[in-house]
């Protein structure tokens, strides 16, 4: 078996607590491999290790993802027989999203594990999941970009962990959601991956009395993104003014020729609300049946790139993230 390439990254799994307060550690890279091997008695399996940066994931920005991305940019993948990457899980969707973007046609495994507590604590999770991850790699069904946190799943349907349980949930409810047939198909590479991120997306989550005018757009990001209520909706008719409209929003975005993207809207379901039809008459872009996750990496690439059309790739289902 070719060695198993190990890209650390920092985040719990790479960490230990002292008086109570957790921060990555060199030490625990070491570890990790010697759990495995000590819990396992895989003695066989050869690992190489990479380690771009060494971060707690609530600090990551387009500088530590454009290190993974020319990390993983310059594997050969004919030496290695998969790649796990060790991350963070605050921003665990975020990466895995943008990895199964980018890295679509893989010819072999790269899965993302992270960990909830550090690994010499009780409880941890962080063990399981990289021995998951190995035996996926070993059992060499499937080449493709996954996630693995106490289940195999699509990363680009991997939604944030809750607060309370630090549990994570899956856009469509299922993990994997696809058929094994169209896992195992191969897939052409969309977009060169070797991009570096800079163009910056703005996202507004909307909530009662969200006042537009608090926004400036004064560094005039490449795009906005827009998620909506689970209805497909958002405030269009406010009793309090245009300051609380996203109509007289949409308008601002026009005149500043900044695309406004709206996610979450219901695509061709026959009954919408009166607001979602004000919506829809604006000059304003949808991405149907994405989450709001995905929608951002999505957004983030294509206006990071110059290989294809934006819309052609916002509009294409790169890795599964379209129901």
């Amino acid at each position: 078996m070719k060695p198993v390439l190990v890209i650390f990254t920092g985040g719990t799994i790479a960490s230990r607590a002292r008086d109570g307060v957790i921060s990555p550690d060199e030490s625990t890279k070491s570890m990790l491999i010697d759990l495995y091997r000590k819990t396992s008695g895989d003695n066989d399996t050869c690992f190489e290790e990479k380690s771009p940066i060494n971060i707690l994931s609530e600090n990551m920005t387009f500088s530590g993802w454009n290190s993974i991305i020319k990390t993983l940019c310059s594997v050969d993948s004919k030496v290695y027989s998969g790649i796990i990457i060790t991350h963070g899980s605050d921003t665990l969707s975020y990466t895995s999203a943008l990895v199964g973007m980018l890295f679509r046609h893989t010819e072999i495994p790269i899965i993302l594990i992270a960990s909830n507590k550090p690994l010499d604590e009780r409880g941890s999770n962080g063990l399981f999941n990289f021995t998951s991850a190995v035996r996926l790699i070993k059992e060499n069904r499937f080449t493709g970009v996954f996630t693995v946190y106490e289940e195999v799943c699509l990363p680009t349907r991997l939604l944030p962990a809750d607060t309370a349980l630090d549990r994570f949930s899956y856009y469509g409810g299922e993990p994997i959601g696809v058929s094994e047939y169209r896992l195992k198909k191969p897939r052409k590479q969309f977009i060169s991956p070797d991009i570096t991120l800079k163009n910056e997306v703005l996202v507004i989550n909307p909530y009662p009395h969200f006042n537009y005018t608090s926004l400036s757009l004064a560094n005039r990001p490449a795009a906005v993104l827009h998620t909506l209520y689970h209805s497909g909706t958002a405030c269009a008719e406010p009793p309090d003014g245009d300051s609380f409209s996203v109509l007289a929003f949409a308008k601002r975005c026009a005149a500043l020729d900044i695309p406004l993207y709206f996610c979450g809207t219901k695509g061709g379901k026959a009954e919408i609300y009166s607001s979602a039809e004000k919506m829809s008459k604006q000059q304003v872009k949808t991405i149907d049946r994405i989450s709001d996750v995905a929608a951002y990496i999505k957004l983030l690439i294509a206006y990071n790139q110059t290989q294809v059309s934006p819309s052609r790739y916002i509009y294409s289902n790169i890795y599964f993230e379209m129901l």
